[in-house]
């Protein structure tokens, strides 16, 4: 396994700009509760198998991580907690193609979201869903954010 350092770099600085603005109206489907079991909101302490990524205070990985997202493959995931809380989850991924279907499977499950710019996201009162692709790097990201 790749080490998940490098995009972890990448997936904090492509997630500060995520709370920046709206993407656009609202979604009737519901907003994501959870990434793979973990509940946002979550306090820390509930939550095992984290490690901590030592340069980002309060990013957290898991070394046993599935790297893929349906039939995706990924690059790295990260957990992000403020005051102890799950706030967010940044999905790094390679390739054009990765993009697609990461894209198709969003839009299956929450409907057709908005573009603006490099940015194809959903809005729900407290909750964004962010994804980015990056041509000069061919790569991108999936932020999940909890907005309270």
């Amino acid at each position: 396994m790749r080490s998940p350092w490098p995009l972890i770099a990448l997936l904090l600085c492509l997630a500060l700009p995520a709370s920046a603005g709206p993407l656009g109206p609202e979604t009737a489907k519901p907003a994501p509760t959870a990434f793979r079991g973990l509940p946002f909101g979550a306090d820390i302490g509930q939550i095992k198998g984290l490690e901590p990524v030592r340069k980002y205070p309060g990013t957290y990985y898991r070394p046993d991580e599935k790297l893929r997202l349906g039939s995706a493959e990924l690059v790295s995931v990260a957990y992000y907690f403020r005051d102890k809380k799950l706030r967010g989850v940044g999905v790094a991924f390679e390739g054009e193609t990765n993009y697609f279907i990461i894209k198709d499977q969003l839009i299956a499950k929450y409907g057709p979201g908005r573009q603006v710019g490099a940015r194809y996201g959903w809005m729900w009162p407290n909750f964004s869903l962010e994804l980015r692709f990056e041509d000069d790097t061919n790569s991108g990201a999936l932020i999940y954010t909890l907005e309270q």
